[in-house]
């Protein structure tokens, strides 16, 4: 414990408090792990957090239930429910008080946000809450508007403590200085001791940077600067306060000075180091009130020195560059201060109406209906449960533990760098919430008609949910491109205004190729129409330092959207590849935040593992597929039929790979339950209201039959932001009880490199492969022996084993024909062969089920579908010595390439130049072909 860095603070005089309050940790332990282990000193909390804790877990239902049955309203329910939480932390704190004698062990609870600028009302509300808490280290939280100063002082001089809140420039740190020591000079003047009377002033950071930023140059030293030197200016401002006469006269009565207090310290911008705001900011008499992750990843890798008193001339120079360009620091905090009080009202006010729904709920017991339910594995489940549950997995799992995926060095470090998909929604929530939407305002008064994405795998399929799931009525149509088929490309061009059509290039890693040559192509054609203003139709999202960061600064693009490394491509759904898109589109992305945030919270560290929905997901995934269940089949409701596609490339490409994983069956259509072996897991999510897709008599005949099956139940569309953070968690469990990494790719790769290889000779017939044999316009391609194509099918076919399944691989143009055929054939083969069948479609499916194909159990049968191209469909790509046809071809021999050097058992049926009549002449050699098996 000596090397834990947060104890280390200690050694700086700097005292570490939590940004973070709920029942179930109080009670757990998990406080008392804090404050001994840790060297935690106190506690903070707002509406904000208290409205996540409350609504998002069953922690208080049962207090929540006792009120409603007394006849309390939802506001006198809220306070009950906060006053006792405060009181038990007090509580917890109160040896540490004690024994730092009234130095900390601090908790905090604010004052309602309506009060903010009613300067009687709030001094009223905290004489009754601090005389209702009861407890000597106790704050109550007043905001730092022109209102709550003179509060302040009054409540200083009647002896209450007072964290001032919401702080945001340093004049206004001046006057709260000022009004806490006239508070204790009124007191002093009434012959009243001013021992004993404690105040902290919350300085709020980063925010502070994340309204600056945007106002400088791109490239100017000055971003990211100017929190930490106004935090700077502020301790030399507290130095020379709190040394001058006026307070020296009542520190000689025992006054203690009102120290600073660092606030918002999570790091918003992904290109910082996520403890900048407590490693630049450490220096005697502060404190530091940091979130969980905050905590968590000082924990890891903070390295304490003392450095707040250090380069004050350099902070000076920045705030006064900052000046030169008439940037005004004490309007931008008078504008953050509003916003501050807004958002704190928007979260109270949120929480009044959960409160009033989960008051009615407990009445009628109806809010103890769980969300997902077991059938057929329950007890197999359980016991898996309560192992995960004498593991501590939930607590690891949010400590970021890699020792739950692998037990080596390397693969230990690059999970720590992974599980950033955690905490993702609540950095989005707030600041970069409002800068996406500002971004989203500004687009359409622009008088742009329609948003064109262009990703692959997880950067796109998220969008792609949306896209399917919600209208565009509330903002712009939302195309994704996500296929190398020149075909799609051209529709799509025909069907936008280019000149009035933004595109967003989506990349993780800045240099996935399709994106590129998506970009290249539109790129070229908007610049035939806009000249040196087609950048301005162009926007990026992608990881920081990426090569697409740099080509979008030379090509001009109007923004660039930086997301956080930490987070793989299909964990990013609530990132800004997801949220952008959807926001554009005129999703509600505040709603799907906060049930993304209510999902987290059901799952946190303090949570009973068989009360998390995600962990009990997961673990019914894992353990059924250690028992050979691997098939996770899913049944989706057809408004969100979408998320089937997410949750395919979610499962498949994190699990798919040490010769083990999860192989999800999406859109398959429900079979009697005599097609199915033993081998299936089905997964049924259903929406409240909407039809129900798979009738109950179907599902009831799979329950008897004795299939496991898992219900989830989703509210509207709007739980898919539950639905996102719920996968991802349980997902990664699953990913644990197998053994496997979660997080990366290992077989992602080759089949990109096997395609760079033919693209870097695109005219090389060495590089074209030969067919076996060719029927009428179609070209069978395969390693077997025989003279007929049948012959060669049936051969093929027979192949498959109990347990296996065919992978349909259609580098095809997605369109209802070529749909509705591709079902036909998978049916005929599911209900003949008995084994689960997958669809995807080229070359989406290289980034998803890709992995699993190459790295998963080896019980894939892969039905490669490929097409010529016509002459007047050729589309070159500029730049490049090849078409996109040219590329989707090799994307399909390179894919060929890789499953043959892993042992695949695969065949390739090339289907000519006529889609529909290839297809319709596959189908008639798959129902004859059949028939003899």
């Amino acid at each position: 414990m000596h090397t834990n860095p947060l104890l280390r603070l200690r050694e700086f005089d700097q005292s570490i408090w939590l940004d973070f309050i709920r029942k179930g940790m109080l009670f757990s332990g998990e406080f008392q792990a804090f404050i001994d282990e840790d060297g935690v000193l106190g506690v903070t909390s707002n509406p904000s957090i208290f409205e996540k804790a409350i609504t998002g877990s069953h922690d208080y239902d049962d207090t929540i239930r006792a009120a409603s049955l007394e006849g309390k309203t939802s506001k006198e329910i809220y306070e009950l429910l906060t006053v006792l939480d405060i009181q038990k932390a007090a509580d917890l704190f109160r040896p540490t008080f004690e024994k730092m004698k009234g130095k900390d062990g601090f908790v905090s609870l604010e004052v309602s946000p309506h009060l903010a600028y009613n300067t009687d009302g709030t001094i009223a509300e905290a004489q009754r809450l601090w005389k209702k808490v009861s407890r000597p280290n106790a704050f109550i939280k007043v905001p730092a508007t022109v209102q709550g100063i003179p509060a302040i002082e009054h409540l200083i001089s009647e002896g209450i403590n007072v964290n001032v809140t919401l702080l945001f420039s340093l004049d206004r740190y001046d006057e709260v200085a000022k009004a806490y020591i006239s508070g204790l000079e009124t007191r002093a003047r009434s012959g009243k001791s001013v021992e004993g009377i404690s105040s902290v002033a919350s300085f709020f950071l980063s925010r502070i940077d994340l309204a600056i930023d945007p106002l400088l140059p791109h490239a100017s030293p000055l971003r990211g600067q100017t929190a930490i030197a106004s935090a700077k200016i502020a301790y030399k401002m507290y130095g020379d306060i709190f040394s001058s006469d006026r307070f020296v006269k009542l520190k000689n009565k025992g006054a203690k000075t009102q120290r600073l207090l660092w606030a918002s310290t999570g790091t918003k911008n992904p290109i910082e180091s996520d403890i900048k705001y407590i490693e630049a900011l450490i220096g005697p008499e502060t404190v530091n009130t940091v979130p969980l992750e905050t905590l968590n990843a000082y924990r890891d890798h903070g390295d304490p020195a003392n450095r707040l008193g250090t380069d004050v001339s350099q902070a000076t120079k920045t705030l006064d560059l900052l000046s030169d360009m008439k940037i005004n620091l004490q309007k931008v905090g008078q504008s953050l201060e509003e916003e501050g009080v807004h958002k704190f009202n928007v979260a109270f006010d949120k929480l009044m109406t959960s409160l009033e729904v989960k008051r009615k709920l407990t009445l009628s017991d109806s809010s103890k209906n769980p969300i997902l339910t077991l059938t057929n594995c329950g007890d197999i489940v359980q016991k898996r449960i309560q192992l995960l549950e004498s593991e501590a997995y939930c607590q690891r799992v949010w400590r970021k533990d890699p020792t739950l995926w692998k037990t080596d060095a390397a693969a230990q470090s690059m999970i720590k760098k992974s599980l950033g998909w955690l905490h993702i929604a609540e950095k989005m929530e707030g600041p970069l919430e409002d800068d996406i939407k500002n971004f989203v305002q500004e687009i359409r008064d622009e008088g742009f008609e329609h948003v064109v994405h262009m990703g692959m795998g997880g950067s796109s399929l998220t969008p792609l949910v949306f896209a399917r799931t919600f209208s565009s009525k509330e903002g712009l149509p939302l195309t994704i491109l996500d296929t190398t088929d020149p075909l799609t490309i051209k529709k799509i061009e025909k069907s936008i205004p280019l000149e009035k059509t933004l595109f967003i290039v989506a990349s993780k890693s800045g240099t996935t190729a399709e994106p590129l040559a998506f970009r290249d192509y539109f790129y070229e054609k908007v610049r035939l129409i806009k000249g040196h203003q087609v950048g301005r139709n162009f926007v990026a999202i992608t990881d920081p330092n990426t090569p697409l960061v740099r080509e979008a600064q030379d090509q001009g693009f109007r923004r660039i959207f930086l997301s956080e490394s930490d987070i793989g491509g299909r964990y990013s759904a609530l990132s800004y590849f997801g949220l952008v898109p959807a926001a554009l589109m005129g999703v509600n992305i505040s709603e799907i935040l906060i049930r993304a945030l209510q999902s987290a919270h059901s799952s946190v560290s303090c949570v009973k593992s068989s009360d998390s929905p995600a962990l009990v997901l997961g673990a019914a995934l894992g353990e059924m597929a250690l028992r050979k269940r691997n098939k996770v089949t899913l049944l989706v409701d057809k408004p969100v039929e979408a998320l089937g596609l997410w949750l395919e490339q979610l499962m498949a490409e994190s699990t798919g790979k040490d010769g083990k994983g999860l192989i999800p069956v999406a859109d398959e259509p429900l079979g009697n339950p005599s097609v199915y072996g033993d081998d299936r897991l089905f997964i049924r999510l259903t929406m409240k209201g909407s039809e129900k897709d798979f009738g109950t008599d179907e599902v009831l005949a799979l329950k008897e039959a004795g299939h496991p099956i898992v219900t989830i139940e989703m509210s509207d569309r709007f739980d898919l932001g539950q639905e996102f953070f719920q996968w991802e968690f349980a997902t990664a469990v699953a990913g644990s009880i197998l053994g496997i990494n979660a997080f990366d790719q290992p077989n992602v790769q080759e089949s990109k490199d096997n395609t760079d290889r033919l693209l870097s000779h695109p005219t090389d017939p060495e590089k074209q492969e030969k067919p076996k044999l060719s029927e009428g316009p179609l070209d069978f391609y395969s390693t077997l022996s025989g003279t007929i194509g049948a012959s060669l099918l049936k051969q093929f076919l027979e192949l498959a084993l109990p347990g296996d399944y065919l992978a349909l691989m259609a580098f095809l143009p997605e369109s209802p024909l070529t749909y509705e055929i591709l079902q036909n054939i998978r049916i005929k083969l599911r209900d003949r062969l008995k084994i689960a069948t997958t669809l995807g479609y080229g070359p989406r499916f290289l980034h998803s089920t890709g992995q699993l194909h190459k790295g998963g159990p080896p019980k894939g049968l892969y039905l490669q579908l490929t097409v010529d191209d016509t002459l007047e469909n050729t589309i070159d790509i500029p730049g490049r010595p090849y078409t996109f046809g040219f590329f989707r071809q090799a994307q399909a021999q390179g894919d060929l390439a890789a499953l043959r050097k892993h042992g695949g058992r695969v065949m390739r049926i090339h289907l000519g130049n006529n889609i529909e009549k290839g297809l319709k002449e596959l189908e008639g050699y798959v129902k004859n072909t059949l028939e003899l098996i």
